[in-house]
């Protein structure tokens, strides 16, 4: 009399598993959210725009970029973290945002907070003034430095982003010392330079490209092993006697608690979108180096980041 009831159970319990399991197979079924933490236009923005097509053309549902700028990166970080952990909002993490920033402050958020999808690209940082610069070499500003500490005032997106990071190790190492003031962004650092408030701009090269072409900036150092073919004319830190190469790279993540599920199924396509020569084509038609890396590696590139942060920052007393 018994046996009935137990087997309606199971076939209750059955039919329940099989009712919900094509939930997690149909993922996204609405539209996903991709926070870029700086503002339109920059290199990070730029490359978020690419997967985010590529994403919707894969699974056929809109892959919204909202651009969230501010605190070199760490406001639209800290927003990406509030979310609820569902897979539904990824984020566009950039070295100093997601490795350093929270080694300097409080801003709302840690690395581990976030589950790496993959990285994407990397873009070497360029130094560029005004068209109108007296400065016509990196060994100018070292020079001008060197005669007035603090009186050169540079811009970089942000307190604690890559570039800011670098270049005061850079003045360090250089036994010089210069005023730093965030742009908000890379553009807003452009945006600095040009309209004299500080003297150089240190951000991604592919920012300057236009700029440069219409005579509006001049780029005269590339942080990189050698040159690169959007910026031909451009010298590198090597050339000009510095051993100092700088890149920052860009990836996607979600958070950690997202379910296992989504996080495998996000990291399986971005994976095969990055393979594909369409994927490719985009990112060198707006000059960024694809870069990818796989969740488990860009998560040991993560942590490797933050462990060598951790020194660095201590050194140049951007940390205590």
């Amino acid at each position: 009399m018994r046996t009935a009831p137990i087997s309606l159970a199971l076939a209750a319990a059955v039919a329940t598993a099989v009712a919900t399991a094509p939930a997690l197979a149909e993922y996204p079924e609405k539209p996903v959210q991709i926070v870029v933490p700086f503002g339109a236009g920059d290199a990070l923005d730029t490359s978020g725009r690419v997967i985010a097509k590529r994403l919707k053309d894969r699974f056929g549902v809109p892959f919204l970029v909202k651009n969230i700028p501010g605190a070199g990166g760490g406001k639209g970080t800290a927003e990406a973290n509030k979310a609820a952990r569902d897979g539904y909002t990824l984020l566009m993490g950039s070295t100093g945002a997601l490795t350093a920033r929270p080694l300097i402050s409080k801003p709302g958020y840690a690395t581990a907070d976030f589950v790496p999808i993959a990285q994407l690209v990397e873009v070497p940082i360029g130094l560029a003034v005004a068209a109108d610069s007296p400065f016509r070499s990196v060994k100018d500003i070292v020079a001008a430095a060197k005669a007035k500490p603090g009186g050169i005032k540079y811009a970089t997106p942000g307190p604690g982003a890559t570039q800011h990071i670098n270049m005061e190790i850079f003045a360090k190492n250089s036994g010089i010392k210069m005023t730093h003031i965030g742009g908000r962004g890379g553009k807003g650092a452009v945006t600095k330079t040009l309209s004299g408030e500080v003297d150089f701009v240190f951000v991604g090269a592919p920012n300057y490209t236009a700029l440069a072409k219409a005579g509006k900036l001049r780029v005269i150092g590339l942080a990189a092993p050698g040159r690169v073919s959007y910026l031909p004319d451009t010298p590198t830190f090597r050339e000009q006697g510095y051993e100092f190469d700088v890149a920052v790279w860009f990836g996607l993540l979600t958070h950690r608690g997202a379910p296992a599920g989504v996080v495998a199924k996000l990291r399986k396509a971005v994976a095969e979108i990055a393979a594909d020569p369409e994927t490719k084509a985009l990112y060198k038609k707006v000059n960024l180096n694809e870069a990818f890396l796989g969740g488990d590696d860009f998560q040991k590139r993560i942590d490797a980041n933050v462990a060598k942060h951790k020194v660095v920052l201590k050194d140049i007393g951007l940390m205590k």
